[in-house]
């Protein structure tokens, strides 16, 4: 999925780069620029590095999906 159209930098990009360390939204601009055109994006980098920490301290529970298609409870 493209986070950051301005720059086409997908999820599987940030995921990487906070594998390698990227902690920040911060991080992810300086990386690579997602973040530092128009900004719409910055929430979702964010989400996705939320997601990436989630992961990391718990894997055995870790989302096998994508960011942006978590589950949405309808009608309960």
């Amino acid at each position: 999925m493209i986070v950051c159209q301005c720059l086409a930098t997908n999820e599987a990009a940030i995921r990487h780069l906070a594998a390698q360390g990227a902690d920040t939204v911060s991080d992810v601009a300086m990386a690579c620029g997602a973040g530092t055109d128009c900004g719409s994006c910055v929430g979702m980098i964010r989400a996705v590095l939320d997601q990436c920490r989630v992961d990391a301290i718990d894997p055995q529970h870790a989302s096998v999906h994508s960011i942006a298609f978590d589950t949405i409870a309808v009608g309960v």
